[in-house]
């Protein structure tokens, strides 16, 4: 144990000794390990924390699917949950669930308050007991009582957590709910839900096939895999749907771990965020590596004396460890500083609240024992992976005892190695200069995407109507508010055009419908036609800047008590209408037995209503006139400033009914950035480590270069004495230097060509294997490279001839 303290006073020593290789090394670690740690902590907290449910593994979320129609996920009707309730052999139980947002009144402002209506085995599904008081029994889903479980937040924010809060009533769209229970406050299912009403699938709605709103979790039977329970519940939906032809024809089951489905879009970035700073590590490790080759290679006399008066190669071996473990726990120890203020970076730049994304909201990003046995594990790593060449080559013994004066065959051979590690750092950095390049030039043309509307100039402020002020059935009521806000908006200075839709593009808001072209017949066995339900108000087309192709526009004479009109997108007519022209022909919605018909008057260009990213849908477009719906969102356009309307708008709202809550106001340009969020923030932390393993592989190279004109000094004096002129050594030594740079290229590209497949998924617009990315790597490698091997190479031609043949 002595001996091993002395080793580590030893290793102290030689630390101050060289100041400035211990600041360079452990600076570079720091740096390393400090990136891999800040990722990895958001990776956990986002992906591999544990959820705050029993046996969560076994937790599904089970959706439609239909590939056919391109429809990934759905929720399902009645019908199909009654199925699957009854049917399904892989579940233990499975709950159904709907959002279902309220007007919240007589706390304050109206609020509009996000619900979600559960059944009762929901909560026992998840395994989750109520704070204070209890859930929901089955009796009180099937009476439709007027019950409510709040989240803890809601307690605690809106009701002031008071403690006599169960059995107390609060008033929802205008009616009374008691409260019977709180949840504890890690309990956020569905994110950002703010109570719970019950539910129930009642045997008069279990037939329901048409109207697909349920949201469905199960629990998996112990010992199903989820490959299994995909199988089952593919099999039993293509039951339903042989059943069923006309509303679930070629429907199938989407079976995915709620894990992964609160993960949701950002699952697949963060795997290649922590693969980066992977790189980035093993590019720190081969740089450090190479650094205490050269050092080794001065410390040969130091060896040699140990050597001769009885120092064994474990003890050497030993000693080199311990130089590596204390180089890489100082490393390590700065790395968590780092890593705690690049944690707080982070969550400044975490795409939180990005509408049209699937993205859990991250509201912290803790430094607890995982992460930190997570750095400690990746510092001792480090030390063993830039440890072991320089280690093994320097304590052996044989060669050791060789060393007297100059060894020409031990220089030679440690420069050899270090030029391996050159091209090694070469090859590492080039894949992830091609990712990154990849990435980058996918964003720009995401970026440059058209989103088929103008979102300069506009503000939004989306509002849900209370159905007990504003009945789904009295449309004429909904109709004159929107007309009379729209009045007021207009009314404000420096607005050019304001309408109303109920589904803003960009915002995750969405609805559908089936339909059938009067005059054309379906196939046997094929389910109708399907296409985004959307409505709008007169001048909404140009209030957006979405372009009118054919036809007319709606006009303030499409009433409720006038001819049923619509108006379709280009997508939906070069779907299902082909080369025919969709001008006049009928659209049949609703009830098969009695549908309602609507007469297409107009055509209109694809909106990209998910984001740039995502397909155009079919969109059929109907006038709020003639259909209501309670969630509207108000466009309001203007030549100037879009935020200067924010709060005037608002006004306007509230001056036709004061207790109209709003509940989101923006302009539509944030709206627009916000949906590009994710990838520009993944792109730019993917550039910044790109351009660190960049200066570290240059740092390498340089390294490599100045060391092995040191060694060569000797050479190259005799060279110039012999007439050799000072452009012939400079091309001597930069063509050794890229001859590192062009192998570790070479193997960079052909790993480069494996790897981008892996993150196909995350580029748009551009080929994984794009030559001209590729191509731009390898010019910025190279130029960056060329200026490493440059430096040393202009000391070495201008080296005095007498000095060095003096050399020792």
């Amino acid at each position: 144990m002595e001996s091993i303290f002395q080793d580590f006073r030893y290793a102290l020593r030689q630390l101050r000794k060289n100041s400035g290789f211990a600041v360079i090394v452990v600076a570079t670690l720091a740096l390393a390990i400090g990136a891999n740690t800040a990722i990895f902590s958001v990776a956990h907290t986002v992906l591999f924390a544990p959820l705050p449910y029993p046996n969560a593994d076994r937790l599904m979320m089970i959706w439609g699917r239909n590939v056919s129609r391109g429809d990934r996920q759905f929720s399902i009707s009645a019908g199909d949950f009654a199925d699957w309730k009854q049917k399904n052999d892989v579940f233990e139980d499975v709950a159904a669930s709907y959002d279902n947002e309220v007007t919240l009144t007589g706390a304050g402002d109206p609020k509009f308050v996000l619900g979600y209506a559960f059944t009762p085995n929901y909560f026992h599904i998840l395994g989750v007991a109520p704070m204070l008081g209890r859930t929901f029994t089955d009796e009180e889903a099937q009476s439709h009582a007027n019950l409510a479980v709040l989240s803890e937040k809601f307690w605690r924010t809106v009701l002031y957590g008071d403690p006599q809060i169960l059995g107390k009533s609060i008033t929802l769209d205008a009616k009374a709910f008691t409260v019977i229970g709180v949840m504890p406050p890690d309990f956020n299912y569905p994110p950002k839900t703010e109570l719970w009403m019950p539910m129930s699938v009642s045997p008069a709605i279990s037939g329901d096939y048409e109207h697909r709103y349920i949201r469905v979790m199960g629990r998996l039977k112990s010992g199903v895999s989820v490959a299994t329970a995909q199988t089952r519940m593919d099999a039993l939906e293509r039951q339903i749907a042989a059943q069923h032809p006309q509303t679930d024809a070629g429907n199938e089951t989407s079976v995915e771990p709620l894990r992964q489905q609160l993960s949701g879009d950002i699952r697949m970035p963060l795997l290649a965020l922590l693969g980066a700073v992977g790189l980035v590590l093993l590019i720190a490790c081969v740089n450090i590596a190479s650094l205490l080759l050269a050092r080794a290679a001065s410390r040969r006399g130091e060896l040699s004396v140990r050597v001769a008066i009885g120092a064994s190669r474990l003890r050497l071996l030993r000693q080199f460890l311990i130089d590596s473990l204390l180089i890489s726990f100082l490393g390590g120890a700065l790395g968590v500083l780092l890593a705690r203020w690049g944690t707080r970076f982070l969550l400044a730049i975490f795409p939180n609240d990005v509408a049209n994304l699937s993205i859990p909201k991250v509201e912290a990003i803790p430094m607890n024992g995982p992460i930190l046995w997570f750095a400690l594990g990746i510092t001792v790593l480090t030390a063993l992976l830039f440890s072991v060449v320089p280690a093994m080559q320097s304590a052996s013994g044989n060669e050791v005892l060789k060393e007297s004066g100059r060894s020409l065959t031990s220089s030679l051979r440690s420069l050899r190695l270090r030029r391996a590690l050159v091209t090694a750092e070469v090859a590492l950095s080039l894949v992830l200069l091609t990712v990154a390049g990849l990435m980058t030039e996918s964003f720009r043309r995401v970026y440059r995407e058209n989103l088929g509307f103008r979102p300069e100039g506009i503000v939004a402020l989306e509002v849900f109507l209370p159905g007990n002020r504003y009945p789904h059935d009295q449309l004429q009521k909904q109709s004159s508010f929107v007309n009379n806000v729209i009045d007021h908006l207009n009314a404000l200075p420096g607005v050019q055009s304001a309408a109303a839709t109920n589904f803003l593009p960009l915002t995750g808001f969405w609805g559908s419908t089936d339909f059938l072209i009067e005059g054309q017949s379906l196939p046997a066995g094929e389910a109708k036609l399907h296409a985004d339900d959307r409505l709008v108000t007169p001048g909404y087309f140009s209030t957006m800047g979405i372009a009118l192709l054919g036809g007319r526009d709606f006009t303030g004479m499409d009433r409720s008590n006038s001819e049923q009109v619509a108006i379709v997108n280009s997508s939906l007519a070069q779907r299902y209408f082909g080369s025919q022209d969709p001008l006049g022909k009928i659209l049949q919605l609703g009830d098969p037995a009695h549908p309602e018909r609507w007469r297409i008057v107009g055509l209109v260009s694809d909106v990209k209503a998910f984001g740039p990213e995502q397909v155009a849908h079919a969109d059929i477009y109907r006038p709020l006139a003639q259909a209501s719906f309670p969630l509207l969102a108000f466009t309001v356009r203007t030549a100037g400033d879009p935020s200067v309307l924010l709060q005037p708008a608002k006004q306007a709202i509230w001056e036709v009914d004061k207790e109209q809550p709003i509940f989101e106001a923006m302009p539509v340009e944030q709206l627009a950035s916000q949906s590009v969020t994710l990838r520009r923030t993944s792109t730019i932390l993917l550039a910044g480590f790109a351009v660190l393993a960049l200066t570290l592989a240059a740092v390498g190279l340089y390294g490599v270069m100045a060391y092995s004109v040191v060694q060569r000094t000797h050479e190259i004096g005799i060279r110039i004495a012999l007439g050799a002129r000072q452009n012939d050594v400079l091309r001597l030594v930069v063509v050794n230097g890229m001859r590192a740079v062009a192998i570790g290229e070479i193997i960079g590209l052909v790993t480069a060509l494996a790897v981008t497949h892996t993150v196909s998924t995350l580029l748009f617009g551009v080929s994984p294997n794009d030559p001209g990315t590729m191509a731009a790597a390898v010019c910025v490698l190279s130029l960056v490279t060329l200026f490493a091997s440059y430096i040393p190479a202009r000391r070495a031609a201008k080296t005095d001839p007498i000095v060095a043949l003096r050399y020792e």
